[in-house]
């Protein structure tokens, strides 16, 4: 029923006005994307697992304590 129109639509070429229309929206979309990607990526930071050293007690060899 709407299929037809929806083919009719999709085949039908865009007027310039149309197309920048659809060329922002797309824009914003990406944009929206790279954002969250931008998010997701990002390094996430370690904490330290390192103590600091108790004043009287020698400190760790670095090969014991990996």
């Amino acid at each position: 029923m709407y299929t037809g129109y929806q083919i009719y639509q999709a085949e039908r070429p865009k007027s310039a006005r149309e197309q920048q229309e659809i060329d922002r929206g797309n824009a914003k979309l990406v944009e929206a994307v790279a954002r969250m990607w931008g998010l997701l990526a990002r390094p996430v930071p370690r904490h330290q697992t390192r103590r600091a050293p108790v004043p009287g007690r020698p400190a760790p060899c670095a090969e014991t304590s990996r």
